[in-house]
């Protein structure tokens, strides 16, 4: 279902050459030392969690220091209903877009701008959806940045906050190629949502994962917005821009209570951090400017190392992560903390329409 390009085998190499040479010396694998029993370690009590979840908490890989993790969710997951648990800060400061003119190389790109934030990347594949990768702040799971550096050394019961993963999406690709991701805009339309009482609620992000998870276009992505609520309580407000494998792109906005859609005009869209529905120009925002001129200017013509390069020109000190999803190949690059010398490359298998 999904790939990673770093090497995980290592390890295992080096051991079972470790354990081969022990084997030739002694003709066997000692487990005494003269009259003394070597030490074993006791077998962690595992019995709280199902079998699903393990398979979950083993499979944690850390990739880089900062720290980003990447992680593969077996088995199914509960969808949240009201808002997230955002933090206090409201920091935000996002760049998105999407490069549609290269049939080869539908791409999406975005810098997540925000104070520090440990990242993973969680692979999905839930029965009753579609099989995603999504890129998650762990702090939003309650996992302090000093435990963030260590997860992959703590036991299995001790990182049970990582099974809460799929419920937080702040970007991702599903496996009809179709991508999403956030932007926070100014508080004062924190009250701009539509609201119909006939409507569940959902949270902020909760959405993201509705869309990931059972939308297999941007026209179907459109139509679960509309069948909600959303509540933007205890965080910033945000938008939306979401791109397929089509070629369709829009960004979903909250207006003075209406839902309000922006289709995109020419083989690219984009967006920061204000509301496109009522901005004149670049509204103001350097990075978009830059973005938009680009873009124009390739007429969404990009390879993935491009729309990478781009996100490097409008990146920000606050720069967390920069994702390229690549709508048409399925293969993904994360480069963390604005550091572009280090890529980490993976790939989803894509159902082709």
């Amino acid at each position: 279902m999904y790939k990673t390009r770093h090497t995980i085998i290592k390890g295992h190499l080096v051991w079972l050459i470790l354990l081969l040479f022990v084997i030739s010396c002694n003709g066997s694998v000692p487990v005494t030392q003269g009259t003394q029993v070597m030490s074993v370690e006791p077998t962690e009590d595992l019995s709280g969690l199902s079998a699903d979840a393990i398979s979950t908490l083993k499979s944690l890989e850390k990739l880089d220091e900062y720290p980003l993790y990447v992680m593969q969710y077996a088995g199914e997951y509960e969808y949240p209903q009201i808002g997230s648990a955002w933090l206090d800060e409201s920091g935000f400061g996002c760049s998105l877009f999407a490069a549609l003119g290269d049939t080869g190389n539908k791409l999406f790109g975005r810098n997540f701008d925000w104070e520090y934030s440990p990242a993973l990347l969680v692979f999905t594949d839930p029965s009753d959806g579609y099989a995603s990768a999504s890129m998650v702040d762990l702090t939003f799971l309650g996992i302090t940045p000093e435990e963030s550096k260590t997860l992959t050394d703590l036991s299995l019961n001790k990182r049970t906050d990582l099974l809460a993963a799929p419920s937080l999406p702040f970007d991702g690709m599903n496996e009809y190629g179709l991508a999403i991701g956030m932007a926070a805009v100014p508080d004062e339309y924190a009250d701009d949502t539509s609201f119909d009482p006939s409507k569940p609620t959902i949270g902020s992000i909760g959405i993201i994962r509705q869309v990931l998870d059972h939308a297999r276009d941007v026209d179907e992505a459109l139509k679960i917005f509309e069948q909600y609520n959303i509540r933007f309580g205890g965080g910033p407000p945000i938008h939306y821009l979401l791109a397929d494998f089509s070629g369709s792109s829009v960004l979903v906005e909250f207006y003075q209570g209406e839902l309000i859609t922006l289709p995109n005009e020419n083989p690219y869209h984009l967006a920061t951090n204000h509301l496109r529905c009522i901005a004149a120009g670049d509204g103001g925002c350097r990075r978009y400017r830059i973005l938009d001129e680009r873009l124009s200017t390739l007429n969404g013509l990009m390879k993935p190392v491009e729309a990478m390069k781009l996100l490097s020109e409008v990146k920000q000190e606050s720069t967390q992560w920069s994702a390229v999803y690549d709508m048409t190949s399925g293969d993904i690059s994360v480069v963390i903390a604005g550091d572009y010398a280090t890529s980490h490359s993976f790939h989803l298998d894509l159902l082709k329409p």
